[in-house]
């Protein structure tokens, strides 16, 4: 039902995208390519720490070790993006959304498109250096992008929870931005799943969706998660969806 909904207000949807967009970035002299910088100069300082400088290698092959980095912001940067941006979405546009006959239903996919656009644009850089590097297939982009779309849904069932209840609590970005922390560094971005910081991984719920879309882009990738270890965390996540829609739907429409 969800899916048919975003495909059948998809031209809606497009106009609602470049809408925020334009509120997002109105003032800035480079508009959308700062979000482009903002992520290129990010990989740009893991480059020359991880792979020039060599920090964490540790006598390691280097490309294999940069490989899982670049992979893992690959993986994190958009998604930490969606999760900061969807949780604030309704609340930006309040008056529109009382305006709308759609409801808010409509608003949550905004920064889901967004999500799927900043991978695509962050993935260059990252894909010409894996190209180099040996480590992409033929399948790579195609595979890694249903990957994203795939872990994208499952995050929305969080989002759609989130973005209800910081329009009842006024705010919770702060909140929020603190736990996009804690996530990242429960992810094996930086360092390699083994021992005790393997064991807390799996405690993430996005350390088998990571190991998915590595094993997706990366030749020869071994995945270190477990899909039993993710089924709970994919309960969760459906239940609080639910919930979201039959239990919050209509006090946050008397909040708007």
């Amino acid at each position: 039902m969800t899916s048919f909904f975003f495909l059948r207000n998809l031209r809606i949807l497009s106009v609602l995208v470049r809408r925020d967009y334009a509120l997002q970035y109105a003032g800035s002299a480079l508009g959308l390519a700062w979000m482009f910088l903002q992520n290129v100069s990010l990989i740009l300082i893991y480059t020359v720490v991880f792979y020039f400088i060599g920090i964490r290698s540790q006598g390691e092959n280097s490309i294999e070790y940069f490989s899982n980095v670049l992979s893992g912001l690959l993986f994190w940067i958009p998604l930490q993006e969606y999760l900061i941006r969807g949780t604030g979405i309704l609340t930006d546009n309040r008056q529109l959304i009382k305006r709308s006959p759609l409801g808010p239903e409509i608003f949550l996919w905004i920064p889901f498109v967004q999500f799927l656009l900043h991978w695509l644009v962050t993935s260059i850089p990252i894909f010409i250096f894996l190209a180099w590097a040996g480590k992409l297939g033929i399948w790579s982009l195609p595979l890694s992008f249903l990957s994203m779309f795939c872990t994208g849904l499952f995050l929305a069932c969080l989002q759609s929870y989130l973005a209800r209840v910081n329009i009842i609590l006024r705010d919770i970005s702060p909140l929020v931005r603190l736990l996009t922390q804690f996530l990242f560094w429960g992810l094996p971005i930086l360092y390699e799943s083994k021992g005790i910081l393997g064991k807390l991984n799996v405690f993430n719920p996005f350390f088998f969706p990571l190991e998915v879309f590595r094993s997706a882009l990366l030749v020869g990738y071994t995945p270190q998660g477990n899909i039993l270890d993710f089924l709970p965390f994919f309960g969760i996540f459906l239940g609080i969806f639910f919930l979201s829609r039959t239990k919050l739907n209509q006090i946050v429409l008397d909040h708007l």
